[in-house]
């Protein structure tokens, strides 16, 4: 019993650890926010997002406003809990960078197999990092299909996904 335990838990460590990231550096230092330091102004774009693939966004979700904002805080709450040496502001006059967000694509699916059953969303885009001086980007990813896992709404399964993704930025090496 032990045995077969402990290879079932190997296997399924295995296999987490192989997984595909879904960040892509595209172009750019992915070891910018080891170093950088000062303020961020971070935009979430929707605009000509599509639901699956086989629709546009807004005739899933007719508020977007809405949604721009949850996401806009989940990453916010995330990245900033693993680096402390950039902070986010309201108004592109305060900040040094520009991180934008520009989301391509949104699925929900609803787990029905995991700790908490509910909704996940997940997002395919882009995420670039600009000096606000101007000039070329700083850095550039890809973003494959990430997802917070399951929760308890449609919302809150909003945040986690973009708090992943904050996480995640945050601590690319």
């Amino acid at each position: 019993m032990k045995r077969t335990m402990m290879t079932a838990i190997l296997a399924v460590a295995a296999v987490i650890a192989f997984a595909a990231n879904p960040l892509k550096v595209l172009n750019g230092d992915k070891k910018l926010f080891k170093t950088a330091e000062g303020t961020c102004l971070l935009e979430v774009i929707y605009d000509g997002a599509s639901y699956d693939g086989k629709m546009p966004l807004t005739e899933k979700y007719a508020d977007i406003p809405s949604k721009t904002k949850i996401s806009y805080d989940g990453f916010i709450e995330e990245f900033s809990e693993r680096n402390k040496k950039v902070t986010f502001v309201k108004t592109a006059a305060e900040a040094k960078y520009r991180m934008t967000i520009k989301v391509t694509k949104v699925d929900e699916f609803i787990n029905v197999m995991g700790f908490i059953p509910g909704p996940c969303i997940r997002v395919w885009g882009t995420l670039t990092v600009t000096d606000t001086n101007g000039g070329e980007p700083l850095l550039t990813v890809n973003i494959d299909e990430i997802d917070g896992g399951s929760a308890v709404s449609t919302d809150r399964a909003f945040n986690d996904t973009f708090g992943e993704l904050g996480k995640r930025i945050a601590k690319m090496k």
